[in-house]
């Protein structure tokens, strides 16, 4: 059975007839949260996949106020067992549903499990929403399902927001049988796990893609600060569970010593999705013309150090030399994945490590990022930097180390991204010989000012790096107060409107809330700009 989640038919239920026939049209006001649209509550979803089964047994493990319990009743000839260890069902109206069954008993009870066998195996899917939110339970009961042979499906609720939930549950299950619906459910996540081939649902193709990584422990290295020593491999490795555990083509470099921790959170059903490349870190080299230059890190670190001397700046104190150089390595490690090509791929991405960092919607939304395939070299655009101060006063732009565009993720097929790290490199050579270069993110502005056909941008800030690649689903004041202010300032009027649409058609499509004093001014620096191209024209 291929269940399509159709958006559309899921936000047209009609919850008010439902509602009616209940005879409970006084008191709707108990019921508001059901007139959420999908992606922000659950219970049209429920409501919706309990309509696609009839004259069924349908199961919930955990009662919690009875809200969603009424929702998978929406269906009135399924009858719905609903088990809770406590009664915590208040609302008489949702209690006296002729097709709801409340029970009071723990299914992680074996005796109980034994007594309640048949009806759970004779159930056409499970909803599972437990209060702890710890993932272990869950991951728990997953199991006493594979065990029974359960040949249904499961829902399960908030699989994003709780780190445990990602950590003990969702990550640990094979990515095969599992379909990530929050687009359709509730805003802290929703997923399905299958027990079968026999259900399908909505699933991205990303098969096309190679994602690059990597970590080295830069506290080895001689310049390593206090505030990088702070900071140890299981601190990088707790927030790397999340990318370790990404159902896509990987290529992590590591050096030595953290090849088998790393290992150990990559799971097994992913071997095949895997490459490891083991390397020394010093090692590195730039390529000039596509030939490997004679010098490694260790003797562009040097170089870097006594640059920061002639040309001092501001900057954080993890930014040593060779965290510099560990950014840089990134197109290197790139441009060697592109010339490999183990998986056959078309596109390309860097993630860093540690993504979850940032927050876990970046990861939330990869899958939606992947899937619109875009061909040009991607990042994020986070402010503008005017191009008459990064072209003409390369002194002046390197003193404060102005950056304007996010390194931590970008994608591109073959032909792009190859071509915008090989510039990259190249520009970080040059800068260097000048005596400047303090941040990867410095050369993108002069790189792409220089080759403006092969970028296409989208805009957010640091924390939305990935949730705001398709649309500006998070902060979207950021893109109007930095970029699109700074910009139309400085005349950089293209980018400025493309800006404006970006986030204006994010609105309009209900993905982003703007205040309505932000709104006011996307509105007006909108206006002007299209009347300035329109006054171009004539």
């Amino acid at each position: 059975m291929n269940i399509i989640i159709d958006k559309e038919k899921i936000n047209n239920i009609k919850f008010d007839d439902y509602f009616s026939s209940l005879s409970v049209s006084k008191e709707i006001y108990q019921f508001r949260d059901f007139y959420a649209k999908s992606g922000e509550k659950n219970f049209r979803l429920l409501s919706f996949i309990s309509s696609l089964f009839n004259n069924s047994s349908i199961i919930e493990v955990g009662s919690n106020d009875g809200l969603n319990t009424l929702a998978l009743s929406y269906n009135q000839t399924n009858i719905i067992h609903s088990f809770d260890i406590v009664n915590n069902v208040k609302n008489d109206i949702i209690k006296e549903q002729s097709n709801i069954n409340f029970q009071y008993y723990d299914l992680w009870d074996k005796s109980n499990q034994e007594l309640w066998l048949n009806t759970i195996l004779n159930s056409k899917f499970i909803f599972l929403n437990i209060d702890t939110h710890n993932g272990s339970k869950e991951y728990e009961f997953y199991n006493f399902l594979k065990k029974i042979n359960y040949s249904g499906f499961l829902i399960c609720d908030n699989i994003w927001h709780f780190k445990n939930m990602r950590d003990n549950f969702w990550y640990k299950l094979n990515n095969d049988f599992c379909y990530d619906l929050t687009e359709y459910g509730n805003w802290s996540g929703t997923g399905i796990v299958t027990f079968n081939n026999n259900y399908k649902f909505n699933k991205n193709d990303n098969s096309n893609w190679t994602l690059v990584t990597a970590y080295f422990d830069l506290t080895k290295c001689p310049d390593a600060s206090k505030e990088i020593k702070e900071r140890d491999i299981n601190y990088y490795l707790n927030n790397a569970i999340s990318t370790l555990h990404l159902p896509y083509n990987l290529v992590i470099y590591c050096d030595e010593e953290s090849l088998l921790k790393i290992k150990a959170l990559r799971p097994s059903y992913l071997f095949n999705k895997t490459q490891y490349v083991v390397c020394n870190f010093d090692d590195f080299c730039f390529k000039k013309n596509n030939l490997k230059l004679n010098d490694t890190f260790k003797t562009y670190r040097n170089k870097i150090i006594e640059n920061r001397k002639s040309h001092p700046y501001y900057f954080d104190k993890r930014n040593t030399a060779s965290y510099y150089l560990f950014c840089m390595s990134r197109y290197i490690m790139l441009k060697e994945v592109i010339d490999n090509n183990i998986f056959n791929s078309t596109h390309f991405c860097w993630i860093n490590f540690c993504m979850e960092r940032m927050g876990y919607k970046n990861i939330m939304y990869l899958d939606e990022a992947l899937s619109v395939n875009r061909e040009k070299f991607s990042t994020c655009y986070i402010d503008y930097v005017p191009h008459e101060l990064v072209l003409n006063d390369t002194k002046e732009y390197f003193k404060f180390g102005r950056c304007s565009m996010c390194s931590g993720f970008f994608t591109g097929n073959t032909y792009y991204m190859y071509n915008v790290c090989d510039l990259i490199e190249n520009k970080f050579l040059e800068y260097l010989e000048q005596g400047y270069g303090h941040a990867d993110e410095q050369i993108y502005s002069p790189v792409y000012f220089q080759n403006e056909n092969l970028f296409e941008h989208y805009y957010g800030n640091y924390q939305e790096m990935i949730t705001n690649y398709k649309y500006i689903r998070e902060d979207s004041s950021s893109p109007i107060v930095n970029f699109i202010r700074n910009s139309f300032k400085y005349h950089y009027h293209k980018k400025s409107l493309e800006a404006c649409n970006f986030v204006l058609n994010s609105y309009n499509l209900e993905k982003c809330n703007i205040e309505p004093e932000k709104l006011a001014w996307l509105l007006w620096y909108k206006e002007n700009l299209e009347n300035y191209f329109l006054s171009n024209i004539k």
